[in-house]
């Protein structure tokens, strides 16, 4: 049940054209926006901001991906979940690895972009740490697409989905460094997950090595969500 609930769910993911279309193209104007013409011809600045765009590339279709589930909810297609053997738990981590299928292709363009365009160059190591870093840092907001899905009705969860996914991107530093922001931002930076997924996937920048510490915080987070959203989807399946 669970193989075929995901391979159905993937196939309906990947005919969604105008979801993967958009969080792929956004962040891939962005880089060429920011990279190309903000940061000048600094190349750090560059790498900087292709990983930063890659990881919100991969945070905007996490997001969009658990968001679905508010319109499966006014379908009422809680209601016939509940009679198939499909656990709540089995259901959430479906929807997370749904999440992570839809967050791989921003991630390639904006790094192939930033290969092409900005001319950015990594060792062979720094691009795989990098990529599996931005990629696997959209699991806390897979997680919390998920909840804001449960949380959210059907014709507002894309609004509250961007404007939240916006802000954190904002306060977590992927449009502006964190260490050029005002303390008191500073310290808000490091309550967010956002943050913290920036730390994972641009870490391998300084010396190719991966922050544990990072990865210790977004597990945490990862968990966190993934608790709460197993709630909410046992609490909405008791009340259908």
């Amino acid at each position: 049940m669970n193989a075929t609930y995901l391979r159905l769910e993937a196939v309906r993911l990947i005919r969604n054209k105008r979801a993967v279309i958009f969080s792929t193209l956004m962040p891939a104007l962005l880089v060429l926006i920011i990279g190309g013409v903000s940061v000048g011809g600094d190349p750090d600045a560059k790498k900087y901001v292709m990983v930063s765009m890659a990881l919100f590339g991969a945070m905007t279709a996490a997001m969009f991906s658990g968001g679905t589930i508010a319109v499966e909810r006014g379908l009422g297609w809680n209601r016939t979940l509940r009679l198939t053997p499909l656990s709540p738990a089995a259901y959430v981590l479906n929807k997370v690895l749904l999440s992570l299928l839809v967050a791989i292709p921003p991630v390639i363009v904006t790094f192939a972009i930033g290969a092409s365009a900005l001319h950015v160059r990594l060792t062979a190591a720094e691009w795989v740490l990098c990529f599996v870093g931005a990629w696997i840092s959209s699991l806390p907001f897979a997680a919390l697409g998920v909840v804001v899905g449960y949380l959210a009705k059907p014709d507002s969860v894309q609004q509250i989905s961007a404007l939240l996914n916006l802000t954190l991107a904002a306060f977590g530093g992927l449009w502006v460094p964190v260490t050029l922001m005002p303390h008191f931002l500073q310290v808000i930076a490091k309550l967010t997950p956002s943050y913290w997924t920036g730390q994972v996937a641009r870490s391998p920048l300084d010396g190719g090595h991966v922050d544990g510490q990072a990865v210790v915080v977004l597990v945490g987070w990862t968990v966190a969500l993934g608790i709460i959203a197993l709630r909410r989807f046992r609490v909405d399946t008791a009340r259908a």
